[in-house]
């Protein structure tokens, strides 16, 4: 099965291919960096494949740039609409949450910068639905976590975390990373291809009215 996974929601945007939990194309190992229907093609071109192959698609939901996450979203869902294919809506907190998860086998807090000293903040155990929550992170993580000993932290607000007053019998490990990987898409597409949807259902965005 040809997979295509898109990620925008960091600063970079990602497009991975993969078949059968095998990456075949990563963008983020070209120095050439085009646009998403353009990268797609490069990436097609070099692993000699052809658009119509293409038989799922994973797309990053967010939270994150608001701009570059509908861009992917609905890159995603245009493409699944003109190739009449399963679109596999997956937020990023979650692709985080796993890529940390797998790393230190702790439960995982995820943050993504919002306006107004607000964000999105995320609880990620495995095996669990990732939770999702809006406001200020001196408030959500602390509640999040309570009855958590230890766990991980990803994104922007990792130190701010680690050194809250209200945090201190916990143990915190800092994961160093500020987004998931988005080749975890494909090698772990077991995950998310349950979850596919196709026209008149389209994958939408994370958002602090969508919580």
């Amino acid at each position: 099965m040809l997979t295509l996974a898109i990620s925008t929601s960091s600063g970079q945007f990602a497009l991975v291919l993969g078949e059968n939990n095998r990456v075949i194309f990563d963008s983020a190992d070209c120095d050439d960096r085009r646009e998403l229907s353009g990268m797609l093609s490069y990436g097609l071109d070099l692993c000699n494949k052809k658009i119509t192959g293409i038989e799922q698609i994973i797309v990053d939901i967010g939270p994150g740039g608001t701009s570059r996450v509908r861009t992917g979203i609905s890159f995603a869902n245009s493409l699944s609409y003109s190739l009449d294919i399963p679109v596999c809506p997956v937020s990023s907190m979650e692709l985080a949450g796993i890529d940390a998860c797998d790393k230190y086998k702790l439960p995982v807090i995820c943050t993504v910068k919002s306006m107004k000293g607000n964000a999105y903040t995320g609880f990620f155990n495995a095996n669990k639905p990732v939770v999702i929550e809006y406001g200020k992170i001196e408030e959500v993580v602390p509640a999040m976590v309570k009855d958590t000993d230890r766990f991980s932290v990803v994104g922007f607000h990792r130190e701010q975390i680690i050194n809250m007053p209200s945090l201190r019998d916990k143990t915190i490990v800092d994961s160093h990373l500020f987004f998931g990987n988005a080749r975890l898409f494909i090698e772990k597409s077991e995950l998310f291809l349950d979850r596919g949807v196709k026209f008149p259902r389209f994958a939408q965005p994370v958002t602090e009215e969508t919580l």
